[in-house]
């Protein structure tokens, strides 16, 4: 029944039969392979099943065709996987349908009924039914490979390849089918979960609700508890596809994120260490084996990696599930607070829990004292207040409460005596839970506390007891759930060079000991390594910092290489100093410099720490004052000094806000450079952050908890955090390495750590020597334009090349060097116009394309594309007897322009160029009485009106309704045709010139194949 080959569909029944031995169930009439099963097979086999599940609110009379018909109407108005999602999550995580009107029947009592489809506590019992649909065409002309289906619903997609073809085969495949609208407004778009396989490798990710979301970046393997990477598939189906885990999946272990931002709205899926930290916590809490009661602990999961996540579904399950009285969040900070909760109710919109936050130590009473289950988001400091107050009262009402605690960022104030005392008084009934990504052990060297029975308690398991679950920064950077850093050590003027510390060591030493020898002297000073001489240095005073020179030094180094390093304002950064004086001077000597800035300057904020609540330090009110002023100008919001409500908390909240939306040139009031003293350094994400510049000295935890700032994954334009440290050089990256040997694998073997600059530069070259090897002159495109081998060939050593070149230009030190890379940037410019005009339609947002200087070619300061040949050749046309003539030299020149326009990837617009220039100007139907680029547009519209006519007339379409697509056709929004559905019912069989089937249906399908692929590239042709 398909064209599968034999590889594939041995495969096939090799995957489904091992789904079948964990309750998957395959009915023939959803088999492919023995007759034809469309998307309507599937719709038909999910109408039984809701009569199925529904029977008592049917009242045992099945639904009719009008009403399912209403049903199906209301499943139309889906118009995405996040809109199914919330459907399905809808009153206390029961899907439901509602608004059904029921045909008059004297058997049924109810006008109007809400009809059931998915229930997410149901796992592997009850209503529910798990069936396996296989070989499912659509109406667009493709076929899924396998769709599971639960309850009827096709939540799991299965896109499957032989072992030879990679899977990225499959994730491009599945794309496609989004783009032809198979997931938009229909039945498909319950889909949740996609998975993509082959017999050797295996990955899934939540089903995207763009095309634009399609991200590689996002596409996750399955592990096991040890984090080891599961690719046999076999071993996937035991372990991930298996029931009750895949309905968990699509159920427990999926997330609404209804993020205030619209953008950012969407549902996760969570990643295998999440799951198995969630279950360690509930076996912890519940007693369960290995434990032998209930008790603490914590989980170590590298920043970065999803904490949030995490502890709002563990939150969730034990608030909902396990019999306790209440969960409580706790942070150590306000601003935390606050984001914590934002976060939490943006998670717990379509989950049956409330999330409260509290105001005050009274609003915490009250809500902890309570009958109504659910999360309550508070800071330590105000819990300890609550605490001590119940104590002086003599109150144990809280005391006798079953009570979760989960904490946030444990590894930060859980050591003072607020937690001491929170933890005393909840000893009897509270279980408290940390969650870090840089536990303390004995090597932080922790001052810690000691406790009631006179023990030291000063690491993170005496704290809490047992590590329950890890996934570190080396687990996480190998799976792609973070980035690594590139750290640059920068050495500001303040040495020339180590020599000259020897030297003056030597000096030095020999002054304030005369007695020695200056031989033996320099023979030990000589002997020292770079580390050693920087620490020695500053022993002797020879090596300081002096902010008068450093700061004016680092401002400087900082904004002459800003537009390459925020990639012209699309990501931002952040600039950490000691102590809030500094920060102050740090924000006056960018003002200052700014000022000599022609054009656009970088926006640039402070954040001031302001401790925990109780330590709130005053900044001088005049500062405050011109703070806001400055910020006001480019964010066109005015916080007043002084008034803490509509002033400093406003205005910090405004900060993180605005920073977490990438910067100015994605927004002109979006935030470039925060200066910050401590605050951001922990639980602050965003995906813009990709560069930490620092200027102090961090430890351990610290500056693990810091450089993760900068690794949270974006997409092919952010390959790695970029660290930028101005204080010394040596003992910085002592400590960085001794921080990534306690917290990952260690030292400049860890994966934390990228390439070296001089070795990303080398495997450049070596990409650039195949690449001009294969092709050595790129104008010669043409002559292989035909050649499929050729093509193929070429394609995977220029996206090679392109793709290590993305990663070399996002180091800090990066500028093109014609010597070290063997190739111009012309040259390099001129390849990318090659691969352009061979693969005209290809998708550069996988191909990794990496453009130097947009689409065209700079000349001095004039770009050569087409607008400029416009003007160029409008100036040089001369008037003859009322039309447009160019003398033999001019047009010598245009030629070539022309020519050079396809030579940078143009190859279309020159063609189009130079049929204009020979069919109209030199034939003399330019009139000069109008515009030359004017002619030339009128002319491109009459010429793209006539393609558009032929291709209608050959098969029977609406002329008029095929230019209006056109014209309405966006490349922003690249998977919708406009007025498809109105194309499709207007097409004429019995008019086509060309008929594409034997019958109306068979050629409309085939049409609208066609025209999905004409519109665009029309469109992209007379742009």
């Amino acid at each position: 029944m398909n064209n599968k080959d034999y590889g594939e569909k041995i495969f096939q029944d090799d995957f489904v039969k091992e789904l079948t031995k964990y309750k998957w169930s395959t009915p023939d009439e959803l088999n492919g392979n023995l007759q034809k099963v469309t998307v309507d097979t599937l719709i038909n086999h999910w109408r039984k099943e809701l009569n199925r599940i529904n029977a008592d609110q049917l009242e045992g009379v099945a639904l009719t065709d009008d009403e399912f018909k209403q049903v199906m109407s209301k499943v139309k108005q889906i118009n995405n996987s996040y809109d199914a999602a919330k459907l399905l999550s809808i009153e206390d995580s029961k899907g439901k349908i509602d608004g059904i009107f029921r045909t008059p029947n004297p058997k049924v009592t109810r006008e109007q009924i809400t009809l059931t489809i998915f229930k997410k506590a149901q796992v592997s019992g009850g209503d529910s039914s798990y069936h396996i649909a296989r070989e499912v065409q659509t109406e667009n002309g493709n076929r899924f490979d396998i769709v599971l289906l639960i309850n009827g619903l096709p939540l799991i997609n299965i896109e499957q390849k032989r072992a030879d073809i990679s899977v990225s085969r499959a994730f491009k495949q599945f794309k496609r089918y989004y783009r032809d609208g198979e997931f938009n407004n229909n039945f498909m778009a319950f889909s949740q979960m996609m998975v993509i396989t082959s017999e050797t490798d295996t990955r899934y990710f939540a089903t995207p609700k763009s095309i634009n979301d399609f991200n590689m970046s996002f596409v996750f393997h399955w592990s096991d508890e040890s984090n080891v990477k599961i690719t046999n598939w076999e071993k996937i189906i035991e372990h991930f596809l298996m029931i009750p885990m895949a309905h968990q999946m699509v159920g427990d272990y999926l997330v609404i994120d209804e993020a205030k931002d619209p953008e950012n709205r969407r549902h996760l899926l969570m990643r295998p260490y999440q799951v198995y930290a969630l279950r360690a916590i509930e076996s912890a809490a519940m007693g369960w084996k290995p434990h032998e009661k209930a008790e603490g602990g914590y989980v170590w999961h590298t920043t970065g990696s999803g904490k949030t996540i995490t502890s709002f579904k563990t939150a969730l399950f034990l608030s909902t599930r396990a019999g306790f009285d209440k969960v409580i969040f706790l942070v150590d900070r306000r601003e935390l607070d606050n984001r914590t909760s934002e976060n939490f109710k943006a998670y717990a919109s379509y989950e049956p829990v409330d999330v409260d936050d509290t105001k005050s130590t009274y609003q915490l009473k009250q809500r902890l004292l309570s009958k109504k289950s659910g999360i309550v988001v508070t800071t330590t400091f105000k819990l300890h207040s609550l605490v001590k107050e119940m104590i002086e009262n003599d109150d144990v009402r809280l005391r006798n409460l079953k009570m979760i605690f989960i904490i946030d960022e444990a590894h930060r104030t859980t050591m003072g005596q607020m937690m001491g005392t929170i933890k005393d008084y909840f000893r009897r009934k509270g279980l408290f839970y940390g969650f870090t990504g840089t536990p303390l052990f004995d090597e932080n060297n922790v001052k810690g506390k000691i406790n009631e029975k006179s023990e030291l308690i000063n690491t993170t398991e005496k704290l809490f007891g047992p590590m329950l679950h890890k996934y570190t920064i080396d687990e996480a950077i190998a799976d792609r759930n973070v980035l690594g850093f590139h750290v640059d050590y920068i050495n500001t003027g303040e040495f020339s060079s180590y020599e000259s510390l020897k030297e003056q060591l030597v000096e030095k030493m020999l002054f304030e000991k005369p007695e020695l020898s200056k031989r033996s002297v320099e023979k030990r000073i000589m002997s020292l390594s770079d580390l050693e001489v920087e620490r020695l240095s500053i022993k002797y005073d020879i090596l300081a910092y002096y902010d008068k020179t450093h700061i004016p030094r680092v401002v400087s180094e900082i904004l002459a290489n800003w537009e390459e390093q925020s990639q012209n304002g699309f990501f931002n950064a952040i600039l950490t100093v000691a102590y809030k004086k500094r920060v102050i001077e740090y924000y006056k000597e960018f003002k200052k410099q700014m000022e000599d800035i022609y054009g656009k300057k970088p926006n640039v904020a402070v954040s001031f720490s302001f401790g925990s609540e109780e330590d709130e330090e005053s900044v001088d009110i005049e500062f405050v004052q011109e703070m806001f002023k400055d910020y006001a100008e480019y964010t066109g919001i005015e916080f007043i000094a002084g008034n803490k409500k509509h002033g400093e908390d406003a205005y910090f909240e405004d900060v993180v806000a605005r920073a977490t939306r990438g910067g100015s040139n994605r927004n002109e009031k979006n935030i470039d450079i925060i200066i910050v003293a401590d605050q951001l350094l922990t639980g602050y994400d965003s995906k813009y952050l990709n560069t930490l510049y620092v200027d102090r000295s961090l430890e351990l935890q610290g500056l693990i908890q810091a450089y993760s700032r900068t690794n949270r994954v974006y997409g092919k334009e952010k390959e790695f955090g970029t660290i930028i440290n101005f204080k010394y050089p040596k003992i910085t990256e002592s400590t960085v390495n001794e921080a990534l040997e306690l917290y990952g694998s260690g030292g400049k073997n860890s994966p934390a750590i990228v390439d070296e600059y001089d070795t990303a530069i080398s495997k450049l070259r070596i990409c650039f020597d195949e690449l001009k090897l294969f092709l050595p002159n790129p104008t010669d495109w043409g002559m292989y334009e035909h050649d499929e081998e050729f093509k193929k060939s070429f394609k995977s050593i220029f996206k090679a090349a392109s793709t290590q070149l993305n990663t070399s230009m996002q180091y800090y030190v990066f500028e093109w060097d014609d010597n070290r890379f063997g190739l111009t940037q012309r040259e390099w410019m001129q390849y990318i116009g090659a691969y352009r005009n061979l693969f005209p339609r290809d998708e550069p947002i996988y191909d990794r394309v990496v453009e130097l200087v947009s689409d065209s070619k700079l000349v001095g300061a004039q770009r050569i594309d087409e607008h400029f040949l416009l003007k160029l050749i409008g100036q040089k046309t001369r008037v003859s007897n009322g039309i447009q003539t160019i003398d033999k030299e001019t047009l010598r020149i245009i030629y070539e322009q022309i020519q050079e326009l396809s030579n940078m990837g143009d190859n279309e617009k020159a063609k189009l160029l130079r049929t204009f220039v020979d069919t109209e100007l030199l034939e003399g139907h330019v009139l000069a009485s109008i515009d030359f680029d004017q002619a030339f547009e009128e002319w491109k519209i009459e010429r793209r009106n006539d393609d558009i006519k032929t291709f209608a007339t050959k098969y029977g379409i609406d002329v008029n309704l095929m230019i209006s697509s056109v014209n309405d056709y966006s490349e922003l929004q690249a998977e919708i045709i406009p007025l498809i559905e109105e194309i499709n019912k207007n097409i004429k069989f019995e008019e086509a010139n060309e008929k594409l089937g034997p019958n109306m249906l068979k050629h409309k399908m085939e049409v609208l194949k066609l025209v999905k692929k004409e519109i665009p590239a029309i469109k992209k042709r007379y742009k």
